[in-house]
């Protein structure tokens, strides 16, 4: 689909980024690299041999000063200098980042496979939400067969993909784009309240437009992999953590957190499962609280981790129910619920590691992002906090 990208005219950008890509490489050596790749995969894998302390990343995306940038370079050659900078002000931490390209993300990703569309909601917040296409519950059996073409979001997140990691000639991986689970797809098609309030009802019809959903995620994500030659790297919960191949893809369900778990056992496991069996895995992220999802989650058969963030989701709590087989990944929430303490970077480091040390499940401490400098103090303060 994207073999030939055209780049356009050469311009004074493309001398940046070509200048970035190789200062990238040399602050990221393929040894530096092996070792990064070597202690995530223990701690996804629960393999051994990396005692000393946990799995983190700390990134920061505040640069000492905004990158200057040629008046005529376009929108995704700013993006990508400033994600090449991003990378390079990072490099100093001797963490687990895994430096590639984010791709963003877009809710309508894939309901846009099926002509959907975002429309903005008016107010301060000048926030979006997906325009459902499904009036009466009868409309899931005239939807359109899912399809990425020119004009549609999904077209466009891949070919923001495939301009950076082609442009990079391959050397530097991409991220993938935050991709919606089945159930908030189905949910945002439907329209989100009626969704909920039908399912019950409207059973049959729910579990079709799941079906299809879980269907065009897979397609989705096989079209991600096609473009980046199989080096695109399946999580964005969040996107900076390298992800062995046999732990398959990552998903988002933000319905965890308003959704009985019955709800959840019903209309969302059995599609994410799907999803588990064609990648070899599934990691699962939600915002809000899912504490009381820790037993119905153990019964998944391929779930490989859960994220969440430590101030939404009581780590201990969650940890201490858990099937000690499944990775938790940890970010540092600027959100507080059920009056969790919003952590500090080496304070949040720390909670994950003593969870670790004693209860034994493994887990990857990561950043929402931190503005705290990057200097030795706190290198070496946030080094301590990962020991075990």
């Amino acid at each position: 689909m994207f073999e030939n990208i055209d780049f356009g005219k050469r311009n004074k950008a493309d001398d940046i980024i070509d200048s970035l890509i190789e200062q990238v490489l040399a602050a990221y050596p393929s040894e530096r690299l092996a070792r990064i790749k070597a202690r995530s995969e223990s701690t996804w894998n629960g393999n051994g041999g990396y005692n000393d302390r946990i799995s983190y990343v700390v990134l920061n995306y505040n640069l000492p000063e905004e990158p200057r940038v040629p008046d005529d370079a376009s929108d995704i050659q700013h993006d990508m200098i400033r994600q090449l900078k991003i990378m390079l002000h990072n490099a100093v931490i001797d963490d687990e980042y895994y430096p590639a390209f984010s791709s963003g993300l877009e809710q309508v990703t894939v309901p846009s496979m099926f002509g959907c569309v975002k429309e903005i909601i008016s107010g301060p917040n000048g926030s979006d939400k997906i325009k459902p296409v499904i009036n009466t519950p009868a409309d899931v059996y005239s939807l359109p067969e899912a399809e990425i073409k020119e004009g549609y979001i999904c077209y466009d997140m891949l070919w923001r993909m495939a301009y950076k990691y082609k442009r990079a000639g391959g050397r530097i991986p991409v991220y993938m784009t935050d991709i919606q689970g089945p159930f908030s797809c189905a949910a945002q098609m439907w329209g989100i309240q009626d969704f909920l309030c039908d399912l019950d009802e409207y059973e049959k019809e729910a579990h079709y437009l799941l079906n299809i959903c879980t269907g065009a995620i897979i397609k989705y994500f096989k079209a991600m992999y096609e473009l980046a030659d199989g080096d695109m790297i399946p999580i964005h919960c969040h996107p900076v953590i390298w992800v062995p191949k046999d732990c398959g893809v990552a998903v988002s369900d933000d319905f965890f957190d308003v959704v009985g778990a019955h709800t959840v056992r019903d209309y969302s496991v059995p599609y994410l499962e799907q999803i588990g069996v064609a990648f070899g895995g599934l990691t699962v992220h939600t915002c809000g609280n899912m504490n009381h999802l820790a037993g119905l989650m153990n019964g998944m058969k391929t779930l490989k981790a859960v994220n969440f963030g430590g101030s939404e989701t009581d780590l201990s709590r969650y940890a201490s129910e858990c099937d000690p087989r499944v990775m938790l990944i940890v970010h540092k929430s600027g959100l507080s619920i059920g009056g969790l303490p919003i952590l500090s970077t080496e304070e949040h480091i720390k909670s994950c590691a003593d969870v670790q040390k004693h209860t034994g499940v493994r887990v990857f401490a990561t950043p929402q992002w931190t503005d705290e400098p990057l200097d030795s103090a706190n290198l070496r303060k946030w080094e301590s906090a990962a020991g075990l």
